[in-house]
């Protein structure tokens, strides 16, 4: 799924022109006027380059195994800092990066975590300003990737390239901080392709301790329409009816959950409220078989990961999972060198969704026309 791109509608009249015009405000871009024949094609779109690197000193430098640049993202205090929380992988959408995660990440602060508990990587390079919610701003955001010379280069990937990058990142913080044990927190396309990285790696299942699944397209989005399989390349993964979701998901679904990680996901549910899964095709196609479902009605695709409304949510249930092993936790140690995806040894002491206040306005004004009705999540949490 593309997190905030325009997909070249197939549909026409009122309703393709409008779901164009959505996904567009989503993405933040323009459309050329005769640049929407059904024939076009919008496949991988290389990142300008590296996201900035903000890893605390003896991080391993990883390097990504598409483009061949370091990988950059957040994430540890200093080697031997002490745990008080099972470490937590944050995995960014499409078109995006670890900046996604800053206000995520300083709500988590607010409960006592600390940046040696809390990593994320940016598995395609810098990544644009298409993550912006409704109701929450990313300054920190903006201004790294201005500081980064950002031109307005919108990248494009999918699942399968980045299963390698997300299995070194998982092996990088294990070594990091000393804790074979971690979590998982997904965002769109970051949640299908972080059950693939575990789906490919089934030996790191044992020491998943809680995975959040934020507005994935588990089965299928409404920005992968039928037929939208050549036009996007995620789309040959996760539009509805794939060979490649059925594999993900197992038969009957036999796959999409298991132990002894605790499982939620976190959606609108209404089918009028995110756009990635609009009508009641995909209202509930980010649910998981056997995990705890959250819907939050009418809310937006990037406030359900940014709202201070919700992340106590999925924050809550992380810690609520994580309990039966804090007293195994390392208090001090030294980390180790690091296997990778290819098998070489990284050591670790090596050095270390519309952009800006442009989007909230544009996106609510289309989503409006189009009859989707967006509003700001409260306390009041639903169970699909």
């Amino acid at each position: 799924m593309q997190e905030n791109q325009p997909l070249r509608g197939r549909g026409s009249g009122r309703c393709g022109w409008m779901r164009l015009l959505i996904v567009a405000a989503v993405a933040g871009a323009s459309i050329p006027a005769g640049q929407v024949a059904a024939s076009a094609k919008l496949s991988e779109s290389p990142p300008q380059g590296p996201a900035k690197a903000r890893f605390a000193t003896g991080f391993p430098l990883l390097i990504d195994h598409e483009w061949k640049f370091r990988i950059g993202g957040f994430g540890g205090l200093r080697l031997g800092a002490p745990l008080h929380h099972v470490p937590v992988i944050f995995v960014h959408g499409n078109n995006v990066d670890h900046a996604d995660w800053y206000p995520v990440r300083d709500e988590f602060k607010k409960a006592g975590w600390t940046d040696q508990e809390m990593f994320a990587l940016s598995y395609d390079g810098l990544g644009s300003n298409n993550g912006g919610a409704l109701f929450t701003t990313n300054p920190e955001r903006d201004s790294e990737h201005k500081e980064m010379g950002k031109d307005g280069t919108t990248p494009i990937t999918a699942n399968d390239i980045n299963v390698p990058d997300l299995y070194d990142f998982i092996l990088a913080v294990r070594a990091y901080t000393g804790s074979h044990r971690f979590s998982i927190v997904s965002h769109s396309l970051g949640v299908t392709l972080a059950r693939k990285t575990l789906k490919v790696h089934r030996e790191l299942r044992k020491d998943l301790v809680a995975f959040v699944g934020i507005a994935g397209g588990n089965h299928g989005t409404s920005l992968c329409p039928p037929g939208s399989e050549g036009d996007v390349e995620s789309c040959d993964e996760i539009a509805q009816g794939t060979k490649w979701l059925a594999d993900l998901n197992g038969p009957d679904g036999s796959d999409e959950t298991y132990a002894p990680a605790k499982w939620m996901t976190v959606f609108d549910g209404s089918g009028a409220g995110d756009p990635a899964y609009a009508g009641p095709t995909y209202a509930k196609s980010p649910s998981l078989k056997g995990a705890d479902n959250r819907e939050f009605p009418h809310t937006y695709h990037n406030d359900l990961r940014m709202d201070p409304a919700i992340i106590p949510v999925y924050r809550g249930f992380v810690e609520s999972a994580e309990k039966p092993y804090l007293a195994d936790l390392p208090k001090s140690r030294t980390a180790g060198p690091v296997p990778s995806a290819k098998g070489e040894r990284l050591g670790a002491a090596l050095p270390a969704t519309g952009p800006g206040g442009v989007l909230p306005i544009g996106t609510a004004l289309l989503l409006a026309a189009a009859g989707l009705k967006v509003r700001r999540p409260s306390g009041s949490v639903g169970r699909g």
